[in-house]
């Protein structure tokens, strides 16, 4: 949907659902004692986890807050268990779309629920998933700013410094208006006990030898849409393996199934197999390694935000907004595309992140 075709939209669902206006808020009061919240997943699941902290202190702040997610079936495995959703509720594509009797029923179905805040989980534009959040009739609408955001965001979060900020503590600023306490830096994303229990105990299983780093590698594109070559991840893992002595997981949230391939075919040891049939078994994958490798990816970000031991492979193409700043389990090496690893550079950083484990 474009942005002139939104402001059409905007202004017929204001006309057939909420009849020439909205109930107005005030701030820090606007959630109430048991808020019912209708959180928007566009589909990126790095913005998923980077909104998931203001949602746990919504959460904690009120304990009889309900969360509803609107999300595609594609994250549902992810979200479903994490113990944070009501319910979830799913979209397909074609709801999306203009005039279609598909997206009516939406409308109409996130009008009926009554909800007191809508927040639309994204960092850039989705004009059509902000329509949906402003057929809620939600008082409070939060979401990215832009120049067309008004009236389907009234609580528009906005980059500060240029872009230079992560963009994982970007909400941290909303949290006083609502009334929250200052929001916990990277939290990572729920995982239950049990789950992590089993899956500690599969990968002893697969490796019983306790003196081997669990290496956790992603090799898919990162959020700039490019990706490290595989030979330069075959050379990083012999300049690991010459040091330590390791075992290698390939892991990703994607479904590059090609990239996977090509990495495995070029290791000198075989790499650990494990099931991992959801994106929740990569994130459980992940949270148990001893360290993951990975570029610019949603997995980094997540293995970042829960604390795992982290090295980033960052290429040119990747702005300075996707660095987490001052985490010492976490260290981003500027990698030129097309050329070496520096094995100093990469056995220090490796060293580093091991340490803060």
């Amino acid at each position: 949907m474009s942005f002139a075709e939104g402001r059409l939209v905007r202004g017929l669902v204001d006309r057939l659902f909420l009849r020439g206006g909205g109930e107005g808020f005030t701030l820090p009061g606007a959630l109430g004692d048991e808020p019912l919240l209708l959180a928007i997943d566009t589909g990126d699941l790095s913005d998923l986890l980077f909104h998931l902290p203001l949602l746990q202190a919504v959460r904690e702040r009120h304990p009889r807050a309900r969360v509803d997610f609107l999300l595609p079936q594609s994250h549902v495995s992810l979200v479903a268990p994490s113990g944070i959703a009501r319910q979830c509720l799913v979209y397909q594509p074609r709801q999306l779309k203009l005039w279609s009797p598909s997206c009516h029923a939406l409308l109409k179905s996130v009008r009926r629920e009554g909800y007191d805040l809508s927040l639309v989980m994204s960092c850039d534009p989705h004009p059509a998933l902000e329509t949906v959040s402003l057929a809620t009739g939600a008082p409070l609408r939060m979401g990215p700013s832009h120049p067309t955001a008004y009236p389907a965001v009234n609580f528009e979060i906005r980059s500060r410094g240029g872009g230079a900020r992560y963009r994982g503590d970007r909400l941290a600023a909303a949290a006083p208006f609502l009334g929250l306490p200052r929001l916990a830096a990277h939290r990572g994303w729920p995982l239950p006990d049990e789950k992590l229990r089993r899956t500690r105990q599969l990968v002893h299983f697969n490796k019983p030898r306790q003196d081997e780093v669990l290496v956790g590698l992603d090799p898919t594109p990162g959020k700039s849409g490019h990706a490290l070559a595989a030979p330069n991840f075959h050379h990083l893992l012999r300049q690991l393996e010459g040091r330590y002595p390791c075992r290698v997981l390939p892991l990703t949230l994607s479904a590059d199934a090609e990239r996977v391939a090509s990495l495995v075919a070029g290791l000198g040891a075989t790499p650990m197999t494990l099931p991992c049939e959801s994106l929740f078994d990569a994130v459980l994958l992940a949270a148990v390694c001893d360290v993951v490798i990975a570029g610019n990816t949603d997995l980094f970000h997540f293995a970042a935000a829960a604390g795992v031991p982290t090295l980033g492979l960052f290429l040119e193409q990747d702005a300075n907004e996707w660095e987490p700043a001052d985490q010492p389990h976490v260290r981003i090496l500027r990698v030129k595309d097309g050329q070496r690893i520096d094995p100093d550079a990469l056995l220090g950083a490796f060293a580093a992140v091991s340490a803060a484990r």
